[in-house]
């Protein structure tokens, strides 16, 4: 390779570095706190008062994603390479769980709607977007925050 090829490989290198190591200020673990529950209040609170449209809905669910995600993506106060070391675990963790979840959920539907539901033809749902981004995004806050205390 010539010299110029090198550069750029370089150069990409350390762009695909800086994305890896992206995170947040530890200051929008608490905008993203607030954002996840007033998301969740006003999912609750439009469902029970107003009934529940589509758009609504979805707009609440998706503060609810990125407050969850801008939890998950800040940094600790004092960051340092086990707290690192156990954030990355716990991705790997809410990742496997995640798809063990999306596999085995359907199944767990199906038959308890089977059992205790009065319908001759049940189907097979499967998940969607929001209740497999939220369920391990949760997994990857609480066992993040599990492994940081009990180090």
């Amino acid at each position: 390779m010539n010299n110029t090829t090198n550069k750029i490989i370089e150069c990409e290198r350390k762009k695909i570095h800086q994305l890896f190591g992206f995170q947040l200020h530890h200051k929008y673990k608490l905008l993203g706190l607030i954002i996840a529950i007033s998301g969740l209040c006003c999912l609750f609170i439009f469902r029970m008062s107003v009934g529940e449209t589509e758009i609504v809905r979805e707009v609440f669910r998706k503060l609810i994603l990125i407050g969850l995600l801008m939890i998950s993506i800040s940094k600790d106060k004092e960051e340092d390479e086990l707290t690192i070391t156990l954030k990355a675990q716990s991705y790997k963790f809410a990742f496997i769980c995640g798809v063990f979840y999306a596999i085995v959920q359907p199944f767990i539907n199906f038959g308890v709607a089977f059992l205790f539901s009065q319908k001759e033809n049940n189907e097979l749902l499967q998940l969607g977007d929001f209740q497999l981004l939220f369920f391990m995004l949760i997994v990857q806050i609480m066992l993040y925050t599990f492994l940081k205390l009990s180090r």
